[in-house]
């Protein structure tokens, strides 16, 4: 019983400490947006309306532990990539792949140094000021055709092809944008 207890409360501290040193990281440096998983909904809601191929060149930029490629990996996606810049959230995607066996790529890298002409879709999940700053970024290397699907936060001068509302209660949350370069 004590161990179960002592193992528990690991598991908690260590949880802790992972979304503190993001928040930390976020807030001293300016790295990156603090560390705000998807919840188990909106995975199931992005699950239930994103259908990718076996053939779909993912890259999910501020991947966080990994769980969104993990979702596309089992839908088939065969080539999926993710960047991360926080080093302790980093490890728990390493270690969460590993434990479910997952294929996909994990990298500890800034994403705005990674050239994206390689992909044909983009996994966002970050903030309105991230998106509006990778608007350059995207016009210079992705190529006509790509995909890019963020979930929950828009990109101002954007034209969205689509916009996909996964509550019904109430439309301004857990909005899917995809645009179309």
């Amino acid at each position: 019983m004590e161990a179960t207890l002592l193992i528990l409360l690991f598991i908690l501290l260590s949880a802790a400490f992972v979304y503190v040193s993001s928040l930390f990281a976020w807030l001293i440096w300016g790295k990156g947006v603090p560390f705000i998983p998807l919840t188990k909904k909106q995975l199931k809601a992005i699950n239930r309306n994103i259908k990718l191929k076996s053939t779909d060149r993912v890259v999910d930029l501020g991947c966080g532990d990994g769980r969104v490629l993990r979702i596309f990996e089992k839908q088939g996606a065969k080539d999926l990539v993710g960047y991360e810049v926080n080093f302790w959230i980093y490890l728990l995607a390493k270690v969460k792949n590993k434990i479910s066996k997952s294929k996909s790529k994990i990298y500890l890298k800034d994403f705005k140094k990674v050239n994206l002409s390689g992909y044909n879709i983009v996994f966002c999940y970050l903030s309105n000021y991230y998106m509006d700053s990778l608007k350059e970024k995207f016009d210079k290397e992705l190529r006509p055709g790509t995909k890019i699907i963020s979930y929950a936060f828009w990109a101002k001068n954007w034209h969205e092809q689509k916009i996909i509302y996964t509550n019904k209660e109430n439309k301004k949350l857990g909005k899917i944008f995809i645009y179309k370069m």
